[in-house]
């Protein structure tokens, strides 16, 4: 039987629904748990519908109502995880959905999206703007030290383009989440072996092999900090239930400096 997860940007559409909207995803959702991936692929009601030039080829789109759609990732290579992804209006759902691309992060080995199409607009224009700045935020770290920490080939051109602090948060919402996060730190003033040492080892598997070759699921299930899976038949209600605000807790790296610092023996109040 399929496995259903589901992804932040899902949390932050579902909370603010109405209740026949809400009601129709748990409808929808509780037919992933009901059905085989064959016949979810046939279901009628769910319409498991393929997004037109879509960035990501597995990106679905489901029938919530005859206005609200769904938008999933649906696995392409044997793995049984569907990611819910996002719950919009009907044109907004493909529109969403066609310009992101889901990997698998190089460094960490969890699964991140990035709006692969706004990058690749907004990039020529920073790459002029930052020809005639006088200093660049990321200047100091070689490429390959960036790429060891996860940043990729498709990201690391927009890095080099990064003025300042202002700027990098900005352009936060269209990167990776794992690569955006790095360098968050790296602009707080920690290290590349302090960033390895905080992120990379934290999350990254401890038998991850060499290059990353993971399913989809084996990214999902690496991915804890901002996919929630479905493990259990009665934990659809219980998830569906809880706010997003209940489920995580994020500190910036500057707080993170502060929450964590070495000296610290235990809990402090400041």
């Amino acid at each position: 039987m399929p496995q259903l997860a589901f992804a932040n940007s899902f949390w932050h559409s579902f909370d603010v629904l109405e209740k026949p909207v809400k009601a129709g995803v748990r409808k929808a959702m509780e037919k992933f748990q009901q059905l085989t991936i064959a016949e979810l692929r046939a279901d009628k009601g769910l319409h498991l519908e393929s997004v037109h030039n879509a960035r990501d080829p597995r990106m679905r789109t489901i029938r919530i109502n005859d206005f609200w759609r769904g938008v999933v990732l649906a696995p392409d290579d044997g793995s049984d995880t569907f990611l819910l992804l996002n719950v919009v209006p009907h044109d907004d759902a493909y529109t969403w959905a066609a310009k992101r691309l889901y990997t698998v992060n190089t460094a960490t080995r969890a699964l991140e999206v990035r709006n692969v199409t706004a990058i690749e607009q907004l990039t020529p224009a920073l790459e002029k703007a930052a020809a005639a700045a006088p200093s660049l935020l990321f200047a100091r770290h070689s490429d390959t030290v960036l790429r060891d920490l996860g940043i990729d080939d498709q990201v690391l051109p927009a890095v080099r383009t990064i003025v300042d602090k202002p700027q990098l948060e900005a352009f936060g919402t269209l990167l990776p989440e794992d690569q955006f996060e790095v360098l968050q730190y790296l602009a707080e003033g920690f290290s590349p072996d302090e960033v390895y040492r905080d992120l990379v080892v934290e999350r990254r598997p401890a038998d991850a092999p060499t290059e990353p070759n993971e399913s989809l699921a084996m990214a999902i299930a690496n991915t804890a900090s901002r996919i929630t899976l479905v493990t259990r038949p009665d934990e659809l209600a219980e998830i569906l239930d809880k706010p997003f605000a209940a489920w995580r807790v994020f500190l910036h790296p500057s707080q993170r400096r502060v929450a964590y610092r070495v000296s610290y023996k235990g809990p402090r109040r400041r």
